[in-house]
Protein backbone atom coordinates (compact mmCIF):
# COMPACT_ATOMS: atom_id res chain seq x y z
CA UNK A 1 0.00 0.00 0.00
CA UNK A 2 2.85 2.40 0.59
CA UNK A 3 3.25 3.13 -3.18
CA UNK A 4 -0.26 4.24 -3.82
CA UNK A 5 -1.59 7.46 -4.41
CA UNK A 6 -3.47 8.88 -2.32
CA UNK A 7 -6.47 11.53 -2.78
CA UNK A 8 -6.88 15.43 -2.03
CA UNK A 9 -9.00 14.16 1.39
CA UNK A 10 -7.22 11.29 2.32
CA UNK A 11 -6.47 13.29 5.94
CA UNK A 12 -9.98 13.90 6.33
CA UNK A 13 -10.57 10.24 6.17
CA UNK A 14 -7.62 8.77 7.96
CA UNK A 15 -8.73 11.45 10.83
CA UNK A 16 -12.65 9.46 10.72
CA UNK A 17 -10.29 6.47 11.49
CA UNK A 18 -10.63 4.97 7.36
CA UNK A 19 -9.37 2.05 6.36
CA UNK A 20 -8.28 1.85 2.63
CA UNK A 21 -7.78 -0.58 -0.63
CA UNK A 22 -5.48 0.61 -3.30
CA UNK A 23 -7.10 0.64 -7.00
CA UNK A 24 -5.87 -1.56 -9.78
CA UNK A 25 -6.95 0.55 -12.32
CA UNK A 26 -5.45 3.58 -10.92
CA UNK A 27 -3.24 3.09 -7.98
CA UNK A 28 -5.19 5.27 -6.14
CA UNK A 29 -6.34 4.51 -2.16
CA UNK A 30 -10.12 4.23 -2.02
CA UNK A 31 -11.86 4.23 1.07
CA UNK A 32 -13.14 0.94 2.21
CA UNK A 33 -14.97 1.49 5.25
CA UNK A 34 -14.53 3.69 8.35
CA UNK A 35 -14.17 2.97 12.04
CA UNK A 36 -17.98 3.72 13.12
CA UNK A 37 -19.44 3.72 9.53
CA UNK A 38 -23.23 3.41 9.44
CA UNK A 39 -24.69 0.11 8.10
CA UNK A 40 -27.57 -0.20 6.04
CA UNK A 41 -29.68 1.95 3.79
CA UNK A 42 -29.93 5.39 4.94
CA UNK A 43 -33.70 5.98 6.71
CA UNK A 44 -35.89 8.78 5.91
CA UNK A 45 -33.86 12.13 6.86
CA UNK A 46 -30.66 10.78 6.52
CA UNK A 47 -27.63 10.60 3.82
CA UNK A 48 -24.69 8.76 3.19
CA UNK A 49 -21.35 10.68 2.44
CA UNK A 50 -19.13 9.04 -0.10
CA UNK A 51 -15.66 9.74 -1.54
CA UNK A 52 -15.22 8.36 -4.79
CA UNK A 53 -11.63 8.59 -5.46
CA UNK A 54 -9.91 5.31 -6.19
CA UNK A 55 -12.94 4.02 -7.68
CA UNK A 56 -13.66 3.97 -11.29
CA UNK A 57 -13.94 7.50 -12.35
CA UNK A 58 -13.20 8.22 -16.15
CA UNK A 59 -12.97 11.53 -18.22
CA UNK A 60 -13.81 10.80 -21.90
CA UNK A 61 -12.69 13.38 -24.11
CA UNK A 62 -11.59 14.76 -27.74
CA UNK A 63 -13.18 14.99 -31.04
CA UNK A 64 -13.69 11.30 -30.86
CA UNK A 65 -15.18 11.33 -27.76
CA UNK A 66 -19.19 11.08 -28.90
CA UNK A 67 -18.51 8.55 -31.32
CA UNK A 68 -16.48 6.23 -28.89
CA UNK A 69 -19.06 6.67 -26.04
CA UNK A 70 -21.87 5.65 -28.59
CA UNK A 71 -19.98 2.77 -29.66
CA UNK A 72 -19.17 1.88 -26.18
CA UNK A 73 -22.07 2.92 -24.40
CA UNK A 74 -25.30 1.08 -25.45
CA UNK A 75 -27.81 3.21 -23.52
CA UNK A 76 -29.91 6.04 -24.91
CA UNK A 77 -27.04 8.58 -26.96
CA UNK A 78 -27.02 11.82 -24.55
CA UNK A 79 -27.04 15.31 -25.18
CA UNK A 80 -24.54 18.01 -23.14
CA UNK A 81 -26.62 18.21 -19.73
CA UNK A 82 -27.70 14.98 -18.85
CA UNK A 83 -26.71 11.59 -17.74
CA UNK A 84 -28.00 7.60 -17.60
CA UNK A 85 -26.83 4.27 -16.59
CA UNK A 86 -25.76 2.16 -19.83
CA UNK A 87 -24.83 -1.31 -20.52
CA UNK A 88 -21.39 -1.47 -21.72
CA UNK A 89 -20.72 -4.95 -23.64
CA UNK A 90 -18.65 -7.12 -25.04
CA UNK A 91 -18.12 -8.21 -28.52
CA UNK A 92 -20.16 -11.42 -27.89
CA UNK A 93 -22.91 -9.58 -26.59
CA UNK A 94 -22.28 -10.13 -22.72
CA UNK A 95 -22.95 -7.54 -20.06
CA UNK A 96 -19.07 -6.53 -18.75
CA UNK A 97 -20.52 -2.80 -16.33
CA UNK A 98 -23.58 -0.41 -16.09
CA UNK A 99 -21.62 2.78 -15.47
CA UNK A 100 -23.37 6.26 -14.75
CA UNK A 101 -22.22 8.30 -17.92
CA UNK A 102 -22.99 12.10 -17.63
CA UNK A 103 -21.91 14.35 -21.08
CA UNK A 104 -20.44 17.64 -19.48
CA UNK A 105 -19.71 18.99 -22.85
CA UNK A 106 -19.81 18.79 -26.80
CA UNK A 107 -16.33 16.68 -26.29
CA UNK A 108 -16.41 15.68 -22.69
CA UNK A 109 -18.18 12.39 -20.88
CA UNK A 110 -17.69 11.43 -17.15
CA UNK A 111 -18.00 7.70 -16.54
CA UNK A 112 -18.49 6.44 -12.95
CA UNK A 113 -18.76 3.25 -11.74
CA UNK A 114 -18.11 2.46 -7.82
CA UNK A 115 -18.96 -1.40 -8.65
CA UNK A 116 -16.67 -4.51 -8.59
CA UNK A 117 -17.16 -4.27 -12.27
CA UNK A 118 -15.21 -0.75 -12.72
CA UNK A 119 -11.99 -2.62 -13.44
CA UNK A 120 -13.48 -4.51 -16.57
CA UNK A 121 -14.97 -0.99 -17.62
CA UNK A 122 -11.90 0.94 -17.62
CA UNK A 123 -9.99 -1.90 -19.33
CA UNK A 124 -12.66 -2.44 -22.13
CA UNK A 125 -12.88 1.18 -22.43
CA UNK A 126 -9.04 1.89 -23.11
CA UNK A 127 -9.36 -1.38 -25.66
CA UNK A 128 -11.90 -0.01 -27.88
CA UNK A 129 -10.13 3.20 -27.92
CA UNK A 130 -6.92 2.04 -29.32
CA UNK A 131 -8.71 -0.53 -31.85
CA UNK A 132 -7.47 -0.31 -35.11
CA UNK A 133 -9.81 -0.67 -38.50
CA UNK A 134 -7.95 -1.10 -42.13
CA UNK A 135 -5.15 -0.34 -40.13
CA UNK A 136 -5.99 2.67 -38.35
CA UNK A 137 -6.75 3.49 -35.23
CA UNK A 138 -10.71 3.99 -35.40
CA UNK A 139 -10.67 6.64 -32.92
CA UNK A 140 -7.46 8.78 -33.19
CA UNK A 141 -8.27 11.96 -31.14
CA UNK A 142 -9.47 10.73 -27.82
CA UNK A 143 -8.31 10.57 -24.78
CA UNK A 144 -9.02 8.38 -21.67
CA UNK A 145 -8.46 9.29 -18.35
CA UNK A 146 -8.66 9.06 -14.45
CA UNK A 147 -10.59 12.22 -13.41
CA UNK A 148 -10.21 12.31 -9.83
CA UNK A 149 -7.73 14.95 -9.33
CA UNK A 150 -9.33 17.21 -11.80
CA UNK A 151 -12.82 17.20 -9.85
CA UNK A 152 -12.94 15.12 -7.04
CA UNK A 153 -16.12 13.27 -6.50
CA UNK A 154 -18.45 13.34 -3.94
CA UNK A 155 -21.67 11.42 -4.02
CA UNK A 156 -24.70 11.85 -1.17
CA UNK A 157 -27.51 9.11 -1.22
CA UNK A 158 -30.55 8.71 0.76
CA UNK A 159 -33.30 10.86 1.11
CA UNK A 160 -31.90 13.23 3.06
CA UNK A 161 -29.38 14.13 -0.01
CA UNK A 162 -32.18 17.07 -1.96
CA UNK A 163 -32.35 18.57 1.09
CA UNK A 164 -28.86 18.93 2.10
CA UNK A 165 -27.74 20.08 -1.36
CA UNK A 166 -30.58 22.83 -1.41
CA UNK A 167 -29.16 24.41 1.51
CA UNK A 168 -26.27 25.59 -0.35
CA UNK A 169 -28.29 27.21 -3.11
CA UNK A 170 -29.72 30.55 -3.15
CA UNK A 171 -31.38 31.42 -6.48
CA UNK A 172 -30.75 28.21 -8.21
CA UNK A 173 -32.30 24.60 -8.20
CA UNK A 174 -30.66 21.14 -8.26
CA UNK A 175 -30.75 18.90 -12.02
CA UNK A 176 -33.93 17.02 -11.89
CA UNK A 177 -32.85 13.65 -12.12
CA UNK A 178 -31.42 12.55 -15.44
CA UNK A 179 -29.23 16.08 -15.73
CA UNK A 180 -26.24 17.64 -15.22
CA UNK A 181 -25.42 20.87 -13.72
CA UNK A 182 -23.28 23.43 -13.01
CA UNK A 183 -23.47 25.14 -9.77
CA UNK A 184 -22.48 27.47 -7.01
CA UNK A 185 -22.77 25.31 -3.73
CA UNK A 186 -22.15 28.40 -1.41
CA UNK A 187 -18.95 30.22 -3.01
CA UNK A 188 -17.89 26.90 -4.55
CA UNK A 189 -17.87 26.16 -8.56
CA UNK A 190 -19.06 22.16 -8.87
CA UNK A 191 -20.36 19.84 -11.06
CA UNK A 192 -23.78 18.18 -10.25
CA UNK A 193 -24.83 14.48 -11.52
CA UNK A 194 -28.41 13.28 -10.87
CA UNK A 195 -29.03 9.88 -12.21
CA UNK A 196 -32.43 9.26 -13.79
CA UNK A 197 -32.93 5.84 -13.50
CA UNK A 198 -36.15 4.52 -11.57
CA UNK A 199 -35.58 4.38 -7.42
CA UNK A 200 -31.82 6.21 -7.72
CA UNK A 201 -33.33 9.86 -6.89
CA UNK A 202 -31.73 10.03 -3.50
CA UNK A 203 -28.55 9.96 -5.40
CA UNK A 204 -26.30 12.79 -5.90
CA UNK A 205 -22.88 12.93 -7.18
CA UNK A 206 -20.71 16.48 -6.73
CA UNK A 207 -17.88 17.11 -8.53
CA UNK A 208 -15.83 19.58 -6.84
CA UNK A 209 -12.59 21.16 -7.44
CA UNK A 210 -9.46 19.50 -5.69
CA UNK A 211 -8.38 23.02 -4.00
CA UNK A 212 -12.14 23.38 -2.32
CA UNK A 213 -12.87 19.76 -1.92
CA UNK A 214 -11.94 19.32 1.84
CA UNK A 215 -13.79 22.44 2.42
CA UNK A 216 -17.16 21.46 1.35
CA UNK A 217 -16.12 17.75 2.62
CA UNK A 218 -16.29 19.22 6.20
CA UNK A 219 -19.03 21.26 5.56
CA UNK A 220 -21.26 18.50 4.46
CA UNK A 221 -20.48 16.32 7.53
CA UNK A 222 -21.43 19.45 9.68
CA UNK A 223 -25.12 18.28 8.97
CA UNK A 224 -26.05 15.88 11.59
CA UNK A 225 -27.86 13.99 9.21
CA UNK A 226 -25.33 13.19 7.04
CA UNK A 227 -22.55 10.18 7.81
CA UNK A 228 -19.70 9.43 6.05
CA UNK A 229 -19.18 5.42 4.16
CA UNK A 230 -16.59 3.87 1.72
CA UNK A 231 -16.73 3.08 -1.34
CA UNK A 232 -18.02 -0.35 -1.04
CA UNK A 233 -20.81 0.37 1.06
CA UNK A 234 -21.93 2.80 -1.42
CA UNK A 235 -21.53 0.87 -4.07
CA UNK A 236 -24.02 -1.41 -1.81
CA UNK A 237 -26.20 1.48 -1.61
CA UNK A 238 -26.74 1.49 -5.26
CA UNK A 239 -27.08 -1.93 -6.04
CA UNK A 240 -29.86 -1.59 -3.48
CA UNK A 241 -31.40 1.45 -5.37
CA UNK A 242 -31.29 0.09 -9.19
CA UNK A 243 -33.36 -2.60 -10.34
CA UNK A 244 -30.35 -4.64 -12.24
CA UNK A 245 -28.36 -4.10 -8.39
CA UNK A 246 -28.06 -7.88 -8.33
CA UNK A 247 -25.69 -7.48 -11.02
CA UNK A 248 -23.20 -4.99 -9.68
CA UNK A 249 -22.04 -7.63 -6.86
CA UNK A 250 -20.18 -9.47 -9.68
CA UNK A 251 -17.41 -8.75 -11.48
CA UNK A 252 -17.21 -11.30 -14.56
CA UNK A 253 -19.38 -11.18 -17.93
CA UNK A 254 -22.88 -11.66 -17.08
CA UNK A 255 -25.45 -13.08 -20.16
CA UNK A 256 -28.57 -11.15 -19.85
CA UNK A 257 -31.27 -11.29 -22.18
CA UNK A 258 -31.76 -7.94 -24.56
CA UNK A 259 -35.26 -7.88 -22.84
CA UNK A 260 -34.26 -7.55 -19.36
CA UNK A 261 -31.61 -4.81 -20.54
CA UNK A 262 -34.20 -2.78 -22.68
CA UNK A 263 -36.70 -2.83 -20.11
CA UNK A 264 -33.81 -1.38 -17.45
CA UNK A 265 -33.38 1.31 -20.24
CA UNK A 266 -29.91 -0.01 -19.99
CA UNK A 267 -29.92 -0.63 -24.24
CA UNK A 268 -30.92 1.33 -26.76
CA UNK A 269 -32.78 -0.02 -30.01
CA UNK A 270 -30.71 -1.30 -32.40
CA UNK A 271 -27.55 -2.66 -32.80
CA UNK A 272 -25.52 -0.17 -33.56
CA UNK A 273 -23.23 -0.30 -30.42
CA UNK A 274 -20.45 -2.94 -28.99
CA UNK A 275 -21.83 -6.14 -28.49
CA UNK A 276 -25.30 -5.07 -30.06
CA UNK A 277 -25.68 -7.70 -32.80
CA UNK A 278 -24.60 -10.66 -30.86
CA UNK A 279 -27.41 -9.76 -27.85
CA UNK A 280 -29.72 -9.66 -30.90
Amino acid sequence: MSDARTGVLHEEHALLGASFVPSETTGLLAVRSYAREAVGAPAAGEARLTDLTGATYLLVSGSDAEPLAYATFAGKPLPVGECSFSATLSGDGSLLSMPLVARCGDTEFVVIDPSPRGEALAAWTGLLARAESDGARAFPLVSICDASEMLVPLALCGPAAEHVLSDYLHDASLPTPGQVRQLRLDAIDVVVVRPGAPLAQDIVVVLVPPARARVLWRSLLSFTEVSPVGVPAFAGLLAGALPWGELLVGAGPERVSRDRLVRWGLVRDGGDFVGGRALA
